[in-house]
């Protein structure tokens, strides 16, 4: 509640600054938001007498609404981070990026099933028949599958993270939010930048972009990425770090230009990782597991905390992309009573792949392992139409509007197995396997005296595997308009729609295989363990349309603030589950959220003080969930939620001229509104249900802030800048079921960095570090499979020092 009434204090807190800046104000008034709208970029102000330029904040223009606006114009919670920023921080991926951005969490150690949460809601994408609730768009392009989410990132201009729904613009499957991602383009001119970065642990990322516009209607860009890394994970049993990363990847921009009515851009991306897998380490042994082990690792341990592990398999992970697309822009001119038309079609194309090996059981006995391959095709078309003309009937002063038509058509192929390790032999007499067979989370095994037989039925255990075959075919068409009515000087109305159809179509099936006879008399050992049947599934179908409608209202006050109160809603698509055991219950429904916002931006102190608020409160319906059901997860849909809190975030220029400071605050309450047959801690025993309504759900930290005072000082012709960044992130849940292991304590971490470089910007060199007091802090728990009642941790990055060259010519 306290938190609640903070958002309110900061609301009422606008109309003081209002006031403030008023009777600061010694230039004549400066124009509303509703004037500014009308420019892409502001005019700069002239220079007093004096030719010193008085310090404003500039302005950042955001594609949040399909054209270009400054952010302040937008009535959406969205954070914008430049790539500048990016780079100063020292960030390598949109992990790091969310750092910085309140009730934002992305977590990309599973380079093929990362994990993306706004406001607390997202999707566990480990079962790949889930699509994201967190858009990725990249160029204008969408891309259909999570993994995109942690492809190379680099040379990139600028983020947006926009929160809540945005079914209206951007389309299906952005119930939480979407991800938008700028890279840089070909500037007047030619030019070369590089950056080259080293850190701790073998890290080093090399950065390079050359490019220019060659005349008036030619020009290009080419950038290359070359990054690598050790990791801080250190594999006791296999000598070998789990975290050492390669990734290499390149993109060409061709920019044309035929006319001064035409603007077109070709855009080529290749993207490759190699990675060790998985990062995990053993945590919380029970006696009989504890004991198990130590025959293969005398020296086996749970410290989640210590970077250590003791994984037999020297598992791998192989993934990339190949994107191309076309981006043409027309601008015919005045049409009638229609201005700024300009007429966009977005054409894509993109092949994505996973192919990996990694270890189940994460222990040093050879139980069992995933064999995966994974194979994405997606084609995309956006047609729109942007422009502005008279206000209907004569109402108001003028609308600005956007409409088009998207199509989207994909292709995506598993084959996953799951192998049996010779170590089954041994493990099938243990308490572990006895829990996991017979669901009793108590229960000692009866067998257990006959292990020293499981040598002997090693040879039952060669090519033993459960094999997943899904294949899914995905049609989806939509239309959306949306416009912005300016009602008078103060007052605008924006109205939104989107209706969208799609198709989906799959062929799934489940089976066991073993090399041996007869298997009828001994069937085979992994699916009997799994207690897995044979099915097989083919033309399943499911057929969605949905409209996602939005509405909002704002009121433009003098001196630059912008009131909003806004209402939208959202879809994502339901499916059936890639990775069922027998073949039951593999449809799922789809998900469905209604957000509604109040807030307001605004520019204070003569435009030396941004402050954005926004409060909010989200609800879902059926959300999708994964249920962890002793070796894999389940599929289900978890009734109602609901997500309501606050985001804030500043930037001042302070009076005293070398120090700047910025920050965001967000609070966070999300919780199940109603989930009855919720998965129960496993000690429970398998299958085992609970009721969640109205506990917290997990990956939902009560509050997240940042703070990054800078300061920068001249000297000579060089700056020097320093700035450091506290980080806070509130305590959590890292798993679904809400497990007492799975909570994380509240956790402060700091960065810092000092930047030398010349005023003319052509070089820079930075020193700095990350979570320089080392703190541990646990990204995510979960149960580890064929191990009832012992957990899987990751763990966030310790300590990180580096160094950066920036270069431009």
């Amino acid at each position: 509640m306290k938190h609640l009434c903070l958002g309110v204090a900061l609301l009422a807190m606008s109309t003081t600054l209002r006031a403030q800046d008023s009777r600061d104000a010694q230039s004549p008034a400066e124009p509303t938001a509703a004037d500014a709208s009308l420019e892409l970029i502001p005019v700069q102000p002239l220079p007093p007498p004096d030719d010193e330029a008085p310090r404003q904040l500039e302005e950042m223009v955001v594609t949040a609404q399909k054209t270009e606006q400054t952010l302040q114009e937008v009535p959406v919670s969205v954070t914008a981070i430049d790539g500048g920023f990016i780079q100063s921080t020292g960030s390598a991926d949109l992990a790091d990026v969310s750092l910085y951005v309140p009730n934002v969490r992305v977590d990309a150690d599973d380079l093929g099933s990362p994990q993306v949460f706004i406001r607390g809601f997202g999707t566990n994408a480990f079962n790949p028949s889930f699509e994201s609730s967190v858009g990725f768009v990249q160029d204008e392009i969408v891309f259909g599958r999570p993994g995109y989410f942690t492809e190379a990132m680099f040379d990139v201009d600028s983020v947006e993270v926009l929160r809540g729904p945005q079914g209206t613009l951007f389309g299906k499957n952005t119930v939480a939010g979407v991800f938008n991602v700028m890279t840089k383009d070909a500037v007047s001119g030619a030019g070369a930048d590089g950056r080259i970065f080293y850190g701790e642990h073998g890290e080093h990322r090399v950065e390079a972009g050359l490019g220019g516009m060659a005349n008036e209607w030619l020009g290009g860009r080419l950038a290359v990425l070359d990054r690598a890394q050790d990791g801080e994970l250190f594999n006791a049993f296999l000598r070998r770090y789990e975290e050492r990363l390669e990734q290499q990847a390149a993109r060409l921009k061709i920019n044309l230009v035929p006319s001064y009515t035409v603007d077109s851009e070709l855009t080529a991306v290749i993207s490759d990782t190699e990675a060790a897998f998985w990062p995990f380490q053993l945590f919380g042994l029970d006696a009989d597991t504890r004991a198990y082990l130590q025959d293969f690792d005398p020296d086996i341990e749970d410290d989640p905390k210590n970077f250590i592990n003791s994984a037999e398999t020297p598992g791998w992970i192989e993934k990339g992309s190949r994107t191309l697309s076309w981006r043409t822009s027309w601008a015919p001119g005045p049409m009638g009573d229609l201005e700024d038309l300009e007429t966009t079609l977005v054409l894509g194309g993109s092949r994505f792949y996973i192919d990996q090996l990694n270890e189940l059981d994460i222990s040093p006995a050879n139980i069992s392992r995933l064999d995966n391959h994974e194979d994405h095709d997606q084609l995309s078309a956006e047609l729109r139409l942007t422009g502005r003309g008279a206000a209907p009937f004569g109402w108001g002063e003028r609308v600005e509007f956007v409409a088009g038509a998207f199509w989207f058509d994909s292709s995506y192929t598993l084959l996953a197995r799951v192998l049996a390790g010779e170590d089954l032999s041994t493990y099938a007499f243990t308490d572990d396997a006895f829990q996991l067979i017979t669901g009793d989370g108590s229960s000692s095994s009866p067998l257990v005296l006959l292990q020293g037989l499981g040598p002997a039925l090693v040879p039952l255990l060669e090519n033993d595997y459960y094999q997943f075959d899904y294949n899914q075919d995905i049609r989806s068409a939509a239309l959306f308009g949306q416009m912005t009515w300016y009602l008078s000087d103060r007052w605008a109305l924006t109205p939104g729609l989107r209706y969208n159809r799609e198709d989906k179509r799959v062929d799934t099936a489940g089976t066991a295989f073993c090399e041996r006879t007869p298997a009828a008399v001994v069937p085979c050992i992994m699916g009997l363990l799994l207690e897995a049947n044979d099915y097989d599934r083919d033309n399943l179908r499911r057929s969605e349309s949905d409209l996602s409608p939005k509405l909002a209202l704002q009121y433009f006050s003098d001196h630059s603030v912008n009131y909003y109160a806004s209402w939208a809603q959202g879809f994502k698509s339901g499916g059936f589950n890639a990775l069922s055991f027998n073949g039951e219950d593999l449809e799922y429904a789809a998900e469905e959220a209604e957000t509604v916002e109040l807030g307001f931006k605004g520019r204070f102190f003569q435009r030396t003080l941004s402050l954005n608020i926004t409060l909010y409160q989200t609800r879902f319906d059926n959300l999708q969930v994964l249920a962890f059901n002793g070796t894999f997860f389940d599929v289900s849909n978890a009734a109602t939620a609901y997500s309501r809190g606050l985001e804030a975030d500043f930037v001042w220029l302070t009076p005293w001229a070398p120090l700047q400071i910025a920050g965001a605050y967000g609070w966070l309450d999300a919780r199940y509104e109603a989930y009855r047959d919720a998965p129960a801690p496993i000690q429970q025993g398998i299958d085992a249900e609970q009721d969640l309504t109205d506990q917290r759900i997990a990956f939902a930290p009560r509050a997240t802030a940042t703070l990054t005072p800078t300061l920068s000082f001249p000297l000579g012709g060089l700056v020097l800048t320093a700035a450091v960044d506290l980080l806070y992130q509130g305590d959590q849940f890292v798993d679904t079921d809400l497990d007492p292991n799975t909570y994380v304590p509240a956790t402060t971490r700091y960065a810092g960095r000092f930047t030398l470089g010349s005023q003319s910007e052509r070089w820079s060199l930075t020193l700095g570090g990350t979570n320089l007091t080392d703190e541990r802090v646990l990204n995510q728990v979960t149960d580890t499979p064929f191990f009832p009642g012992t957990y899987q941790a990751q763990l966030a990055s310790g300590r990180q020092l580096f160094g950066a060259l920036n270069l431009q010519f």
